[in-house]
């Protein structure tokens, strides 16, 4: 049974508010041992720490048809109007931390639980109420790390031959009346893999030299503030950071434009006046200023090479691998200095930006690089 609608919430309705039933399937996501996770970091890390984590949630849930209804502290409560199109999401959350529990910014995640249940909920304003959002939610506690239990309710809705579910049993949860009938979500099929990704990969230029002149607090600061550009980047192109790997910076997209958009606002960011820096140093006989240091707030913030391939990547326990990413690390080193190309296929399957790369350029022979490819050229007025 579903709870009543308060009397209070149906004045409130009545007043202004908008009072509905509607058929919802329900997704609660909740991330393991983030409480924990984030009283072990720095204050000052906590919010990259959640940003990184909660953020790609979102994105999948708002692609595939879902929405979001509130962020709980520790997770999402969502709502679908296609059981189908939850259990999708479900899978490919769950495959976020499987394939990746080390966070790019280094903090270990320990994975999250999804609980589903399709159900006729109560929409009130902005929220959801009735038993709907509660049997996920007391569900949700029941659940594995990694792992997804839907309700029979949510298994009979959706496109059953498009997934496999294990029978868990009856769940007797508090404040449902009768036990409720679980299964879990075989998910398997999606780990390991991702299809049909735009892989970016970017090269800090001069960093080695920059080594040798400066001391390892300014090196650590400019290499902090050249990870927070490609964050800054990301967040407006629905992009993730995959891993940082000395240099080399690896983040992927869903499809050319967002990939193409990041390139453009990267390089938009990386020719800002750099910020002077903001730790301070002092002068010990162990630690010396380098020749230079003083003046390296006044050089051109960033230099950087960069490639946008497409394909498929693998994905072990963290970081990404495979022919793409291989194929794409030897064309980058094989770039001059400060050269951005997209390959022909990344191109193909722009819809909007292409003015912002040149004509197709065929590898000259021996230069190391797969394919035909397309010089980034900039967008003029993009961003003025």
């Amino acid at each position: 049974m579903i709870p009543a609608v308060p009397a209070a919430a149906a004045g409130l309705g009545k007043a202004g508010g908008i009072v509905r039933m509607e058929t919802t399937t329900v997704l609660v996501v909740d991330l393991v041992g983030s409480t924990r996770a984030m009283a072990s970091v720095p204050r000052v890390r906590m919010t990259e720490m959640m940003t990184e984590a909660v953020l790609p949630i979102r994105r999948i849930v708002e692609e595939l048809g879902g929405e979001i209804i509130k962020f709980t502290g520790d997770g999402y409560l969502t709502a679908f109007r296609s059981a189908t199109d939850s259990l999708h999401a479900a899978a490919q959350i769950v495959n976020l931390f499987v394939s990746g529990p080390r966070l790019p910014i280094g903090d270990w995640v320990e994975g999250c639980r999804v609980a589903i249940h399709t159900c006729d909920t109560i929409r009130f304003e902005n929220d959801l109420l009735g038993e709907g959002v509660v049997v996920p939610a007391r569900m949700e506690k029941h659940v594995p790390t990694n792992e997804v239990y839907v309700t029979s309710t949510t298994r009979d809705a959706a496109k059953s031959a498009e997934f496999g579910f294990d029978l868990v049993g009856e769940l007797a949860l508090n404040g449902i009346p009768r036990p409720v009938q679980v299964h879990r979500l075989l998910a398997d099929r999606y780990r390991g893999m991702e299809r049909n990704a735009f892989l970016t990969v970017t090269d800090l230029v001069g960093l080695n030299a920059l080594a040798a002149r400066v001391s390892l607090t300014t090196l650590n600061e400019r290499l902090h503030r050249w990870v927070e550009l490609h964050h800054e980047a990301l967040g407006t192109t629905h992009g993730r950071l995959r891993s940082v790997a000395g240099d080399n910076i690896l983040a992927t997209h869903d499809n050319a434009d967002d990939a193409a958009a990041f390139l453009i606002a990267l390089d938009r960011l990386s020719r800002l006046p750099a910020d002077p820096p903001t730790t301070a140093r002092t002068n010990q006989p162990d630690q010396p200023d380098q020749p230079g240091e003083a003046d390296e707030a006044g050089q051109p913030p960033f230099a950087f090479s960069a490639v946008i391939a497409h394909g498929d990547l693998f994905v072990p326990d963290f970081g990404l691998a495979g022919p793409l990413v291989s194929s794409t690390c030897r064309t980058l080193q094989a770039l001059s200095p400060g050269t951005k190309i997209v390959t022909s296929a990344v191109l193909q399957r722009l819809t909007c930006d292409q003015a912002a790369f040149g004509q197709v350029m065929p590898p000259a022979p021996g230069d190391g690089v797969v394919g035909e490819y397309h010089l980034f050229i900039g967008a003029k007025g993009r961003d003025s």
